[in-house]
């Protein structure tokens, strides 16, 4: 099992693409031959770095802590963070059935980020807590 990889970074959008870039190399140590296993990982994380900077901090400044355990056959990642917690009930389920005019306007975040990764928990703080797993796929060996 590797070391796991911390960063800080101050909650806001300026620096998303900082944290993206740090989560997509862990990605890339974990899974060589898989990018839609970066893609998948580098999606949803970004969903949730946008959900913490504009909903828990409101767009003002905290810090985001993040946490990223790669093992031999997943990728774990904590996002902590001091903002105001956030109610996961609040969010609506998709429509059976999609389409431009039932898509809602907000909360595509969590379905995108729980449709991208095998687990994604939330623990209301602060600090708050969320925690995003996604494994590798049954015949594909961890690079690390």
């Amino acid at each position: 099992m590797a070391a796991t990889i911390r960063l800080t970074v101050p909650g806001t959008l300026r620096y998303r693409d900082v944290a993206i870039r740090v989560v997509a190399e862990s990605a890339r140590m974990l899974s060589s031959s898989d990018p839609t296993f970066d893609t998948a990982v580098i999606a949803a994380f970004g969903e949730i770095f946008n959900n913490v900077a504009i909903h828990a901090y409101q767009r003002c400044r905290g810090p985001i802590e993040i946490s990223i355990a790669p093992g031999d056959r997943e990728l774990v990642i904590e996002v902590k963070d001091q903002g105001h917690p956030f109610d996961p009930s609040a969010v609506p389920p998709l429509p059976s059935e999609l389409d431009e005019d039932s898509l809602p306007e907000g909360g595509m975040g969590i379905h995108i980020a729980k449709t991208m990764l095998d687990e994604v928990t939330y623990e209301a703080g602060p600090p708050n807590l969320w925690r995003l797993c996604k494994r590798l796929p049954g015949g594909v060996r961890a690079s690390i």
